[in-house]
């Protein structure tokens, strides 16, 4: 399947963010950005007012690449397995090029803002596709019915964050998709056997 081509603001997002992991936040300038995203100053403040607005844009990042990970995975794997191959996959890419000190950064900001949190925001991406599979599983008789669909993302999406804000209150001194995958099959047992 031909993938689709990357809009300016995209490339910017995700120049920025290798950017801040390979050369740290505070190294990266603006012209670094706009070099390695292949834009001009023009388009890059035309998306964005500096170099910090561009923190609260790990959830934009994270929501391509579940739809990049949605595209690739295996429609024939069950609900279980989705969620399983999702968080892997989404861990691993944290792990391995998110700036831990940048995801911090951000899990603060998320905690005083006035302003809409983005890891909260319900037209994200990701809720949407977390709640598809979780329904389908649901009327498949994968998961219990003691339990809503609702209050099982809920739970999936807390479990994500929780272990994502664990990871970087302890500066990332284990493994984030090594430990996932040990204690996320746990979870998605009580979401067949209802909760």
């Amino acid at each position: 399947m031909a993938r689709k081509r990357q809009s300016p603001k995209s490339r910017i997002i995700k120049s920025a963010w290798n950017l801040f992991y390979k050369n740290g936040y505070e190294a990266t300038t603006v012209n670094d950005i706009i070099t390695a995203s292949k834009t001009s100053k023009g388009t890059f403040y035309h998306y964005f007012k500096g170099k910090d607005a561009l923190l609260n844009t790990l959830a934009y990042l994270l929501d391509e690449k579940y739809e990049e990970l949605m595209n690739d995975m295996n429609p024939e794997l069950s609900a279980y397995e989705k969620l399983l191959y999702l968080n892997h996959e989404l861990f691993y890419m944290i792990e391995t090029s998110i700036d831990i000190h940048l995801l911090a950064l951000l899990y603060s900001s998320q905690l005083v803002t006035k302003d809409t949190k983005s890891l909260l925001d319900k037209n994200r991406y990701y809720f949407t596709l977390i709640t598809e599979i979780i329904e389908t599983g649901k009327n498949s008789g994968e998961f219990s019915d003691k339990t809503s669909a609702a209050d099982l993302v809920k739970i999936y999406t807390m479990y994500e964050r929780s272990l994502l804000y664990d990871w970087t209150l302890c500066k990332g001194n284990y493994s984030l998709t090594e430990y996932s995958d040990r204690l996320l099959p746990r979870i998605l047992d009580d979401f067949k056997t209802g909760i």
